[in-house]
């Protein structure tokens, strides 16, 4: 079972006092109940209203108004602790305090070709490509949708796409279902890889990602998809993407009250319909550039909302999603490399279970290889980083200190051979003399990472699928196009 690495051991962050958590989350629940959320389903009105919730009519749809007892009901009745099962055990990756896990960045719909490095759009063989390297990294807790089947029908995209990563993955999946009849036939189709229903009902292997709609809107598609997978016990996340300035307010105290608000109307519709279904907390909040007009995903920003968002899902003790990392950067560089790294930091000292975002540039538009190598590369440095400092006799030496004495070497010492392996190593970064590196031929990182990103698809083989699994699926997908036809 995989465990990512743990945050409450070594170094951590704090974001807000306990009093400024209280406040956010009085506000929140202050703006469901009183401004509502706009649900733009009757069914999921009708099981809001059964639930306890205010209905009152909008301009076009109905509002919803939550009162705080149904809210912090809903927060109580969801798991605190999430199981996301991989088809191969081994990989399964527990969502709890103290686990820190990354995956790819999503919803890319170009990329740069690893041969030609040309930049053009995504098919559906691409994010099989993508999967099966993602498979291969260590640092990959779960996979998450990087790109999408666009040679594929829209209303069956979602089940190709699920096609492409299941069988070139034994990690568990994330990725969007769109619509009710997808969420069912990506179950089918699980269920197929999994040994049948009732092994996947004990090990779910994929959870569908929703996203309510900025401000305060949950639409018909992800109301259905909710509903749905909550009565499938299927794993949710939902998502949010604020826009501070656009679709929020321009403080970001405001836009994490209006993510947060978001967020829980998704849950306390999870939860009114089968109580105790699975569900992650998502964020991926930004600011809108007020130069360009367009939303940043290289600000510093973007890292300071999803810190705060992590925050808020300990609060109500969720499992937490966490999107940061990007690059508003149109190619593997400098800028790349420097928003990755400030923005995945953040994240990731203040605990938030999985952080998506390997791989992505152009503001999660275009996906790239050596992006997500030298991304991975930067995950396993910070991972030595999270270990922290360890105080203790052994650790402080003493012994050692006092025999080697003033003008020694500790090179020969047994206690030297003893921890000479906790020393962090490069995998990817050079730290060689140049005489070597030019001896070596001179190499560029990013050329570096794109003849790794090669190397690992050309020798990595993923766990197979049932047998039987691979036609199967195609015939679920192929009746449903039948029939929506």
């Amino acid at each position: 079972m995989k465990a990512g690495f743990e945050e409450l051991k070594g170094f951590g962050l704090n974001v807000f006092t306990e009093e400024e958590l209280d406040t956010i989350h009085y506000a929140t629940l202050q703006v469901m109940s009183n401004t509502g959320i706009q649900v733009e389903s009757d069914d999921a009105v009708e099981i809001l209203e059964a639930g306890g919730c205010r209905v009152e009519q909008g301009k076009k749809y109905k509002i919803v108004k939550m009162p705080p007892h149904v809210v912090e009901d809903a927060i109580r009745s969801a798991p605190s602790t999430l199981v996301y099962y991989g088809r191969d055990p081994k990989n399964d990756y527990v969502g709890q305090p103290g686990n820190i896990g990354f995956t790819f960045f999503g919803e890319n719909t170009h990329l740069i070709d690893l041969e030609t490095r040309k930049h053009r759009g995504c098919v559906k063989e691409d994010l099989a490509t993508a999967t099966r390297m993602g498979d291969a990294l260590d640092e990959l807790v779960v996979i998450e949708k990087c790109m999408g089947a666009q040679d594929t029908p829209a209303e069956s995209q979602a089940m190709h796409n699920y096609e492409a990563m299941v069988s070139n993955t034994g990690k568990h999946c994330f990725l969007g279902f769109y619509t009710k009849g997808n969420a069912q036939k990506i179950v089918e189709m699980a269920a197929v890889c999994s040994g049948g229903m009732e092994n996947f009902k004990k090990r779910p292997i994929v959870t569908g990602v929703v996203c309510p709609t900025s401000p305060l809107m949950l639409v018909r598609m992800a109301c259905d998809v909710i509903v749905e997978c909550a009565k499938m016990n299927v794993g949710i996340m939902a998502i949010t993407m604020p826009l501070s300035g656009v679709t929020a307010p321009t403080t970001l105290a405001g836009t994490l009250v209006i993510q947060n608000c978001e967020i829980l109307s998704a849950l306390v519709l999870s939860q009114l319909t089968a109580r105790g279904s699975r569900f992650t907390y998502g964020s991926c909040a930004t600011i809108m550039d007020m130069k360009t007009a367009g939303a940043s995903t290289g600000s510093p920003e973007y890292g300071m909302l999803s810190a705060a968002a992590t925050k808020m899902a300990q609060y109500y003790k969720l499992p937490n999603w966490s999107g940061c990392g990007v690059s508003d950067s149109k190619q593997p560089d400098a800028q790349a490399v420097s928003e990755y790294a400030q923005n995945t930091s953040l994240a990731a000292l203040s605990g938030s279970n999985i952080i998506f975002s390997v791989g992505s540039i152009e503001s999660g538009l275009t996906f790239d290889y050596a992006k997500a190598i030298l991304d991975t590369e930067y995950i396993h440095r910070m991972s030595k980083v999270m270990e922290g400092i360890k105080v203790d006799k052994e650790t402080l030496a003493l012994d050692v200190i006092d025999t080697v004495g003033p003008a020694g070497d500790y090179m020969t010492q047994r206690h030297t051979l003893n921890h000479m392996r906790e020393s962090s190593m490069s995998k990817l970064f050079d730290r060689r003399n140049r005489e070597a590196w030019e001896a070596d031929g001179s190499k560029d990182i990013v050329e570096c990472a794109y003849e790794k990103a090669k190397q690992i698809l050309e020798t990595h083989k993923p766990m197979p699928l049932p047998e039987g699994a691979a036609e199967k699926m195609k015939q679920i997908i192929a009746d449903y196009e039948k029939d929506i036809k």
